[in-house]
């Protein structure tokens, strides 16, 4: 009987350890530096080849072409993570080396109804960045259908299927900035590139990585930042928050949820996020908000 209630007793601790770190762990936020290099030519193709890679190439020895920081699934009613932390990590990235750009990449809101708390974090952001001189461009994911007009209430530069021009800070080159708004699960329609394919290097910011599945296999970028998954959020033993949480979602299947790929020859960042969907809970899946270095 001893030996029964010692068990039970390790256990009970054990399970009560653990959903105190579940609330614990959105509060930490993982500032991390992302590598991106262009792909080699890859043949167009309808089957799916994916790469893990490095999240940082410290073999690379020349300036990036491009920096930018990145963050996304804000969720603000679930979210640990303060305005002000984004901001000071914003203004230290930038004192470090300039960036070119900080873009959001969705999810604002898990409420249609409690916008206003996302919209006044992003605008707080949005207010750094305008201090700093640095452009601070977002799209909307699939949380945020319902939301209105949510680009100027929130105060970025939407990007939502449109594009814009970026210069390379090594060459001058031309870099095509482009972005695809999320229509949400619900009868979802995948959105493709708005712009026709020419020879300047693409960088795509799409809220869910699956819509680089449903591009037009001519039409693919050089490179794409995402969210979406939360890392798994929670995660638990033989995926079982995809099996049973995503069973839609293609990529989770293919263990597919953060870090860097190459993904039929598009190098992509899937980041963590900042905050929580449905629970404000989070296992081994720290907050990330990334400085994502670019090499063309």
């Amino acid at each position: 009987m001893n030996t029964v209630y010692i068990i039970l007793t390790v256990l009970a601790a054990f399970i009560l350890l653990t959903l105190l770190w579940c609330l614990i762990e959105p509060l930490f936020l993982d500032k991390d530096k992302i590598t991106l290099g262009i792909s080699p030519d890859v043949p167009s193709s309808d089957e799916l080849t994916i790469r893990k890679l490095p999240i940082n190439n410290k073999n690379i020895n020349r300036d990036p072409d491009l920096r930018i920081f990145f963050f996304s699934d804000l969720h603000a009613e679930f979210c640990g993570i303060s305005s002000k932390r984004i901001c000071k990590s914003v203004t230290k990235a930038h004192l470090s080396a300039p960036l070119d750009c900080v873009i959001f990449g969705g999810d604002i809101s898990n409420n249609q109804n409690k916008g206003d708390k996302g919209y006044r974090y992003l605008k707080k952001v949005s207010a750094c960045c305008k201090d700093l001189g640095i452009p601070f461009y977002g799209i909307t994911g699939n949380h945020d259908i319902y939301l209105k007009d949510p680009s100027n209430a929130s105060g970025f530069i939407d990007l939502n299927n449109t594009f814009t021009d970026l210069a390379s800070r090594t060459t001058g080159r031309k870099i095509v900035l482009a972005g695809v708004s999320d229509s949400g699960r619900l009868n979802r329609v995948w959105k493709q590139l708005p712009l026709k394919r020419g020879k300047d290097p693409v960088v795509l910011i799409a809220h869910n990585p699956d819509n680089l599945l449903h591009l037009d296999k001519d039409n693919r970028p050089d490179f794409m930042l995402s969210g979406h998954f939360h890392g798994g959020q929670m995660k638990f033993p033989f995926r079982l928050e995809h099996r049973l949480l995503r069973t839609k979602d293609l990529l989770p299947k293919k263990d597919v949820v953060q870090g860097v790929f190459d993904i039929n020859g598009t190098r992509v960042f899937i980041s963590r996020g900042l905050g929580c969907g449905v629970l404000p809970f989070r296992l081994f899946s720290v907050p990330e908000a990334s400085v994502v270095e670019i090499y063309i």
